[in-house]
């Protein structure tokens, strides 16, 4: 927790104003006009206020103002922001200690913001936790605050009599965060990890886009669907996908037979190429060897005739040599070379070396002729073998092959459309059961509000417990008997609600409210700043003659003399400011932090008020 030290405003060539402040009790007493309400809003302005909602004439020569803290590890924190607006600087010291710019601190975070604000500052320095609260009844949340404790920490003149509660405030846009506040304060537990829900009206609209969209969607299904059987869908998809794999089998066995034809169709092809190639060798080989063999016989004709002839020719005539055409005598050159007997034999082995040679042309013709009649016959075999793969090819198996295509693909059709009505069918279903699921969240979503856990129950009791501990030191007149009311978050005591007493009582049952829920969190360890600041909580409106627990009637003398002599016992841990037009019973001013503002009255050595009348040279 912390607690104020001082509130200071400083300017160019004006004293400073200040004022100082103890633990425990505090009081700022004094006639009207003296800066004594002034104080809470300098220190609403410092929490982050977005201006500084009250100004008085004789603050204008002031530019900056100094709010000093202290927590309860005795360490010192001054905040500092100019008196025309905008961020503030902190530094980690007692005012009179400051140097440089210090750190520099937003008012308060916008947006996503995760700057350095009053709160980041504020919140470490006085213990209490970052915390997250829930701001509407949809489940949305948003960081705590130092904002969020300002109805039940500082209590102006007017709220302390209104009829607002003190954890609302005046204000109802953020009444949900200030909800959770309280209960924070009271368990110490925040609203960390709830899931946050769309607006009604967001929903609403989300929800009717999605039943328009499903509606649109639902029209050209259900059309489609018109005189279709769901029932027996299954079984004809079911019955399609066999006769698929039994034409798909057939198609495999007839691509099987056709890639055996082909081949063995490109074999005959390759067995008739190399027969018919073969045979062309062989009949121009035959045709050379019949040229040789006539070549032979016109050889050997031609050496008989000679061997005949060498027979007579020395029975001759002188006659000119058919060799040389001259007169072959006896001294011819070829007669003396060669006798007929010569050439007789020269003949005949001549013949006999060519009949050799034809003997063995008879044997090579022989076995190509031999080797042409296979050749023939391989031919034969694969001309019929080709004849036969062809016609079959074409006439069977490729016929076979286009007939079961055509069928598979009409089978295939068929499961298509009978798989698009199953899927249609199906998401006709869904688009149905969705239908039904947005109409009952929609119906839902109209019927009522989402249910949150209520405010804790024993830590509640407590709570009224401590006020009612309050209200005992006070000697409230009844048997202080402490409820809190839920739905206006607000006390009732003795069986009557708050707002339903006088000016008077509703600011000593205020006042009541905020002290015990201070010492109930100082007791229990429970986040709470550390400080109550109340203003007027014993000015109030009077009526002569009224009830003490009227509608309009003055608090009781007793109480207002048990409220002050109660702030003598004020345990120093904690701080409780009252600024009140009222002086105290002079043993209270002795016993507490006291400050009397004289005003216009002031004598000599009387304070004035909050701000100097003289300025300093």
């Amino acid at each position: 927790m912390l607690q104020l030290r001082r509130i200071i405003l400083e300017g160019e060539g004006v004293e400073n104003a200040s004022v100082s402040f103890d633990s425990a009790a505090n009081i700022i007493a004094g006639e009207s006009d003296t800066g004594k309400s002034y104080l809470l809003h300098c220190i609403d302005y410092i929490f982050g206020s977005d201006d500084l909602r009250k100004r008085v004439p004789q603050a204008e020569p002031y530019s900056r103002l100094l709010v000093e803290f202290q927590n309860s590890g005795g360490q010192f924190l001054c905040l500092v922001r100019h008196l025309s607006g905008g961020d503030l600087s902190a530094y980690r010291c007692r005012a009179e200690d400051i140097t440089g710019d210090g750190e520099k601190i937003a008012y308060r975070r916008h947006g996503k913001s995760i700057a350095p604000d009053v709160t980041s500052v504020l919140f470490p320095f006085s213990g209490i936790p970052e915390a997250t609260l829930r701001a509407n009844n949809d489940g949305k949340t948003q960081r705590l605050s130092i904002r969020n404790f300002i109805p039940p920490i500082l209590v102006d003149e007017i709220s302390v009599i209104e009829e607002q509660s003190p954890v609302l405030g005046r204000s109802g846009y953020d009444s949900t965060a200030r909800e959770r506040m309280f209960a924070f304060m009271l368990s110490g537990k925040d609203d960390r990890g709830v899931i946050a829900a769309e607006r009604r009206e967001i929903t609403t609209t989300r929800l009717n886009a999605q039943l328009g969209l499903i509606v649109d969607l639902l029209a050209p299904l259900e059309k489609r669907l018109v005189g279709e059987d769901s029932e027996g869908l299954t079984g004809n998809i079911e019955r399609v996908e066999a006769t698929i794999a039994s034409v798909t089998a057939s198609i495999e066995q007839h691509e099987d037979e056709r890639v055996r034809l082909v081949n063995g169709r490109q074999s005959a092809i390759a067995d008739h190429q190399r027969a018919e190639t073969q045979l062309v060798a062989i009949d121009e080989l035959l045709t050379r060897y019949r040229l040789l063999a006539e070549r032979y016989s016109s050889d050997l004709e031609r050496l008989d005739f000679i061997s005949e002839g060498s027979h007579y020719f020395e029975s001759l005539q002188d006659v000119k040599c058919p060799l040389c055409d001259q007169l072959m005598t006896p001294e011819h050159s070829h007669v003396a070379m060669a006798g007929s007997e010569n050439v007789y034999v020269s003949a005949r082995a001549e013949a006999a070396k060519i009949l050799a040679l034809r003997g063995d042309l008879d044997d090579a013709v022989a076995s190509l002729e031999a080797r042409r009649e296979v050749r023939s016959h391989e031919l034969t075999i694969a001309q019929r073998t080709l004849a036969h793969t062809t016609n079959r090819l074409e006439e069977i198996v490729q016929p076979a092959l286009r007939a079961d295509a055509r069928r598979l693909q009409n089978l295939l059709d068929r499961r298509v459309a009978l798989e698009t009505t199953k899927s249609d069918r199906e998401q006709l279903e869904t688009l149905l059961a969705k239908k039904e699921e947005i109409e009952r969240t929609a119906a839902s979503s109209r019927a009522g509000k989402r249910e949150w856990e209520p405010l804790p129950g024993k830590a509640l009791r407590d709570f009224c417990d401590e006020v009612e501990a309050v209200l005992k030191e006070w000697q409230w007149n009844g048997t202080g008997r402490v409820e809190f009311d839920a739905r206006s978050y607000d006390l009732i005591v003795d069986g009557q609600a708050r707002q339903s007493h006088g000016k008077g009582v509703r600011a000593v049952l205020y006042s009541a409210f905020v002290i015990g829920l201070l010492r109930f969190c100082a007791r229990n360890n429970r986040p709470h700043p550390g400080f109550v600041v109340i203003d007027s909580p014993l000015t109030s409106y009077k009526k002569r003659g009224a009830q003490v627990n009227g509608t309009e009637g003055p608090i009781s003398l007793g109480v207002e003399a048990a409220f002050w002599d109660a702030l003598k016992r004020v345990p120093p841990g904690i701080q409780i400011i009252i600024v009140e037009n009222k002086e105290p019973p002079a043993d209270v001013a002795e016993a507490v932090h006291y400050e009397w503002f004289a005003g216009d009255t002031a004598e000599p050595g009387d304070r004035i008020g909050f701000i100097p009348p003289h300025k300093k040279s």
